[in-house]
């Protein structure tokens, strides 16, 4: 059964006299009658009694019926593929870090929701190697990451930079030296920060394969350090939170401080870090060929406007 025989029997069902439903069909009556055997004959069922006058059997009743439910799908139906053709719905795919989700989003998706009120938005919060691998495979339309991948076919555009700072608990510096050389290594940093001069302390890190655990690790090898490695999370938030809780000093970008709502504790100094670590380009990673609805290319356009190099 197609729409096509669906209709011809709504019409004849509705009008109960096969000539006019053929007039207002414009087929001709022994056409039409055609179609209504045929489609008996598909379902196994009469659907009309044929004397002393055309009506409808109850299998007849329990198709039109149906019937109307079928219009209004199809209505549904055609309502969404319109708004498809007109790029005014559809699926947008994000992928980005957890933590840089936490900074980015909030400054562009509420506008754009209330913009786009037909897209649906799904995020996706992974590392950065299963993301890329996500948008190669066409699974996310956008990957905004500070990874600089070699791969053929991408397009790459810079939103803003992210420097480093080294949080350092004076507490904890005073665990490790002792009172009088933690002063004094207090008030050296504030001049001229060594990464020699706290390589034994305890640290809060993420695991690595994250963007600011690896590029700690890369200094520690550069200076031929081994660090002192308390404890590790996937979450910066929380090794952030750990070190102003003075329990071991941690490596943190500007963009989460920028974004951090809490009480900064006086006795946790922020190092920048520009001395060993070259300021972060974070981008935006797209396929061209992936990105050409309106609403896609209306995200991208309030990422740029919401984020400045």
């Amino acid at each position: 059964m197609n729409f096509l025989t669906l209709r011809y029997f709504k019409t004849v069902a509705s009008e109960l006299n096969i000539t006019h439903a053929a007039n207002k069909l414009y087929i001709s009556q022994q056409a039409l009658s055609s179609h209504i055997r045929n489609l008996e004959e598909e379902l196994g069922v009469k659907l009309f009694n044929r004397t002393p006058r055309l009506s409808l059997t109850d299998a007849g009743r329990c198709l039109y019926e149906a019937a109307q439910s079928f219009d209004d799908i199809n209505a549904t139906l055609n309502d969404k593929l319109n708004s498809i053709r007109n790029e005014e719905r559809g699926e947008l795919r994000i992928g980005l870090s957890f933590t840089r989700g936490q900074f980015i989003l909030p400054h562009v998706l509420p506008e754009y929701a209330k913009s786009h009120p037909q897209v649906h938005i799904n995020i996706y919060e992974e590392r950065s190697n299963a993301l890329l691998e996500r948008l190669l495979r066409g699974e996310i339309d956008f990957w905004i990451s500070a990874d600089n991948p070699d791969v053929e076919g991408l397009v790459k555009e810079p939103l803003f930079k992210e420097s480093f700072y080294m949080v350092v608990p004076l507490k904890v510096l005073e665990n490790t030296f002792g009172q009088k050389k933690a002063s004094a290594l207090a008030e050296k940093m504030e001049k001229n920060f060594e990464i020699e001069d706290v390589s034994s302390c305890p640290f809060v890190l993420l695991t690595p394969g994250n963007r600011s655990r690896d590029l700690f690790d890369n200094v520690m090898r550069t200076h031929k350090l081994t660090p002192n490695i308390l404890l590790e999370t996937d979450n910066s938030q929380t090794a952030f939170e750990l070190s102003q809780k003075e329990m071991a000093l941690t490596l943190y970008s500007d963009m989460f401080l920028r974004n951090y709502t809490g009480a900064l504790n006086p006795s946790v100094k922020l190092i920048p870090l520009e001395k060993y670590v070259d300021s972060d380009l974070l981008h935006v990673f797209y396929n061209a060929d992936n990105v050409t609805s309106r609403y896609k290319e209306a995200f991208l356009e309030d990422l740029h406007r919401a984020f400045v190099v």
